[in-house]
């Protein structure tokens, strides 16, 4: 998850309604969703999608070795851990699938290191414009629909979601009896609570049992506790007996505004749920099934 607050990134999108389909999705490490993206026409690269990065990013040493140019100036990034200064650089043309984002301006970030793919950076919700984008998980698949497009299927809820931000997407959460808000962060591994929802819930967080640590952007260690619960529920989705960790992440402090009982909703608790994020008309949508047919999905792609 990646905030660059003030970033603008120019993009053009060349898809229509008709010609709307799917990015491809792979599996990364603990889930993560991957996506094969072309810069600058050169061989297709692996980015983490990532719907909490306000914009995409890019490795150094791939900047560097794609010799992309340097913006003058620099920007302030903000991920789970604190902030740092970083050097912007200019990528012409970001293919994916059937998004062609062009004319964005993209900090140089060290990329995720991953045993399962090489990553290059994140690809963040800039590339997705005023699009609707539906996330379907189990069939490894983003469908890029014109905003506005009806999911037709039955299934879809809307989420009521606290749209702070295209990046910060809140929707609330239940745990037990205790109400919160979640942010939706498909590049995060691990859904996580602040330490004031844990305490809410009665966990005792000094007593949780360790659960190693993450590093944030600016290379500090950020602890991790882990606890497991006994239900959880987001609008039509449940589940039963899930494990979350807790830690006190300078994220939390950015998303206060949303209240103080606060999680990051990652891939553990998303990896088979569909969801639709519709940037155009700020909204979410939330799925009660796991998969679609493949009748509704063809369904989900033409418009009424």
């Amino acid at each position: 998850m990646t905030w660059l607050p003030a970033l603008v990134a120019a993009a053009v999108l060349a898809t229509s309604p008709a010609a709307a389909s799917c990015i491809a999705l792979e599996r990364g490490d603990e889930g993560t969703p991957i996506i094969r993206a072309s810069i600058n026409g050169t061989e297709p690269l692996a980015f983490v999608l990532d719907t909490a990065a306000s914009g995409t990013t890019i490795d150094p040493a791939v900047a560097k070795r794609l010799a992309l140019p340097n913006e003058s100036g620099t920007q302030t990034a903000q991920g789970m851990g604190g902030g740092i200064d970083v050097v912007l650089h200019r990528i012409l043309s970001l293919r994916a699938g059937p998004i062609n984002a062009q004319d964005l301006s993209v900090p140089a970030l060290p990329a995720p290191d991953f045993r399962s793919h090489a990553v290059a950076g994140l690809a963040g919700i800039d590339v997705f414009g005023k699009q609707m984008a539906v996330w379907a998980p189990r069939d490894n698949c983003v469908l890029v629909l014109a905003n506005g497009t009806p999911l037709r299927d039955g299934t879809w809820h809307n989420a009521r979601a606290n749209w702070v931000q295209p990046w910060k997407i809140m929707v609330p959460v239940r745990i037990g009896r205790v109400d919160g808000w979640a942010l939706l962060d498909t590049g995060a591994q691990y859904t996580t609570l602040n330490p004031r929802f844990a305490e809410r819930l009665g966990l005792d967080v000094a007593k949780l049992k360790p659960a190693g640590a993450i590093a944030g952007i600016d290379g500090r260690e950020l602890q991790l506790r882990e606890a497991r619960l006994d239900h959880a529920r987001v609008g039509p989705w449940r589940w039963t007996s899930p494990t979350v960790r807790v830690g006190a992440l300078p994220v939390f402090e950015r998303l206060a505004m949303a209240g103080d009982t606060l999680a990051i909703l990652g891939m553990d608790w998303l990896s088979d749920r569909r969801f639709a994020i519709d940037y155009g008309n700020r909204s979410v949508w939330l799925s009660a099934s796991q998969a679609a047919p493949a009748s509704h999905r063809q369904a989900e792609m033409s418009r009424r």
